[in-house]
């Protein structure tokens, strides 16, 4: 008998997880939970100011904390509509603004001070350690991992109203496949960055803009992401099965459409980005691979059978040898 829908994705989970699997069946129907991950191109006196209205207090994510919503609704930077429940964006002002806020920003040099995202977000984008000089693919960008990466490129050098260092290395290019996300992606991100890291004629000429836009399907081998290769880095997140999305119902159809097989037809295609993704990398570059599934087919299997594909053409080492 077939496996399908919410019985069969149960049996099929509690054979993999045994007696873990009650509790985390639990755990993937609660609300997401969100950590405040504060701009680093704002000036410290912005940030402090937001410390303290928001009640910040630092967790083990870099950058990263735990908040309260200040009382006054006044206060509280409005949402933007194109948030969702793993990321929320804000408007760059807020309805009663602090005096350190009219007088630090000109018109239009105004950022969003924070977003606030899931941690897992922001862990893996931290976790490919990207440092200033790197170029860096975010090959299946969302608005959080693409900030928290041009933050770890740019901030120490590229504060909000300045001019972009002649000497500046590096780039970041982010990708989403479907262009209405890539719209998204971009519109948030610019909500988030100083313009100049999107404007070709504040780099160093020849150089281009620091922050690029893609939306290509990186399944095929030619388009615009490798143009802009080789990259040092690239963080590869691609289209999985969303256990607790479907479990939830915020994805189209829940889990009335899943089936045995829906981890086995997100491998083949994640495996598939997986080994085009390692030829846009340069020697001695990192890729990093995460997803949200819970089947073994898409996160181990995916990596197990990605070596023995590429063995004798690439030389491959897991994070855990190097």
């Amino acid at each position: 008998m077939a496996l399908r829908q919410e019985e069969g994705w149960h049996t099929v989970h509690g054979q993999t997880f045994g007696e873990r699997w009650s509790e985390l069946a639990v755990a993937l129907e609660r609300d997401h939970e969100h950590l405040c991950f504060v701009n680093p191109f704002l000036p410290v006196a912005e940030l402090a100011v937001l410390e303290q209205d928001y009640s910040l207090q630092p967790t083990c994510v870099p950058g990263a904390f735990d908040f309260a919503l200040p009382e006054d609704p006044r206060q509280r930077f409005p949402v933007v509509d194109a948030s969702d429940e793993r990321h929320i964006y804000v408007e760059p002002i807020r309805p009663d603004r602090h005096e350190v806020e009219v007088l630090g920003a000109s018109p239009g040099e105004e950022l969003a001070p924070f977003l606030l995202a899931e941690g897992a977000s922001l862990i893996v984008a931290k976790a490919l350690q990207v440092e200033e000089g790197d170029y860096v693919l975010d090959a299946c960008a969302t608005g959080a991992t693409s900030f928290a990466l041009a933050a770890a490129l740019f901030a120490p050098r590229c504060p909000r109203g300045h001019a972009l260092p002649q000497n500046l290395q590096g780039r970041l290019v982010c990708n989403e496949m479907v262009k209405s996300r890539a719209i998204l992606v971009q519109q948030m991100l610019q909500l988030l960055l100083p313009w100049r890291l999107f404007d070709s004629k504040e780099s160093l000429a020849g150089h281009g803009p620091r922050v690029v836009l893609t939306s290509v399907d990186l399944g095929t081998t030619s388009n615009a992401a490798e143009k802009l290769a080789p990259y040092s880095k690239i963080l590869l997140g691609p289209p999985c099965t969303d256990d607790k999305a479907m479990l939830r119902g915020s994805c189209p159809g829940g889990l009335a459409r899943w089936s045995a097989s829906t981890a086995k037809v997100s491998a083949e295609r994640q495996l598939k980005w997986l080994h085009n993704a390692l030829w846009l990398l340069c020697e001695g570059g990192v890729l990093l691979y995460f997803n949200r599934a819970l089947a073994p087919e898409e996160g181990d299997g995916v990596i197990e059978r990605l070596f023995k594909r590429v063995e004798g053409t690439f030389d491959l080492q897991a994070a855990s040898d190097r």
